[in-house]
């Protein structure tokens, strides 16, 4: 996961969100009513998914994607219609992910602080693939970023495999000594990091491991 500039919300949605969130209020706020059947969110999928560049805001792996309501609906009915709630999402951690959402909930791609952001909570084994809650972080903010990789099963195998596959594919052009990097291989640093390309974060996780620093020096 990394951190992604939502923007500010279309201007059409305040409308759209005054008209539709009373129901959905009614029955997860009140207990009455009919389960709501709209899904007026959809009508913004594409400027969603150009925010996040088709990459899942989760895993970051490319795709055709849905719209995820970071805080389910059932549970924060008043956000159903809110851009700051929307997230770009695969549909296998949309369906790992459902309503859940535990005491402390969940880290939010979009957060605007520094130390809320994805970046402070995972860290990579970057020989495994493997994303794990960082060690430094205190007691609460462990278990947030630790629940979030096992609720969404971001260590499941295909995810796994997506991001060694990516290494493999970035590494094989790179020299062993970072200070031997030439113009054309940093271009290639610059579009692999970019958040812009998919499973990234492991690809920045690497370059710091390997002596090459973060991205702003390329």
């Amino acid at each position: 996961m990394h951190w992604i500039d939502r923007g500010p919300e279309p201007k059409n949605l305040a409308a759209i969100r005054a008209r539709y969130t009373p129901g959905w209020l009614r029955r997860y706020s009140n207990g009455s009513g009919r389960i709501p059947t709209d899904t007026k969110w959809l009508d913004f999928k594409n400027e969603l998914r150009a925010v996040f560049w088709g990459l899942c805001a989760y895993c970051e792996e490319m795709t055709p994607g849905e719209i995820d309501h970071f805080r389910p609906k059932s549970k924060f009915p008043r956000l159903v219609y809110v851009w700051d709630n929307w997230l770009f999402s695969c549909h296998r951690c949309n369906h790992s992910k459902s309503n859940k959402w535990p005491k402390f909930g969940y880290v939010d791609p979009c957060a605007i602080s520094s130390t809320e952001q994805p970046e402070f909570f995972f860290i990579f084994d970057t020989e495994t693939g493997y994303m794990s809650a960082n060690p430094e972080l205190n007691i609460e903010h462990y278990r947030i970023a630790d629940n979030m990789i096992k609720d969404l099963g971001l260590n499941e195998d295909y995810h796994l495999k997506m991001r060694i596959y990516c290494i493999d594919m970035f590494k094989e052009g790179m020299p062993r000594d970072p200070s031997q990097v030439t113009e054309g291989q940093r271009r290639t640093i610059r579009k692999f990091a970019s958040r812009s390309s998919h499973c990234s974060s492991v690809i920045r996780a690497w370059l710091e491991m390997n002596g090459f620093g973060v991205v702003a020096d390329w």
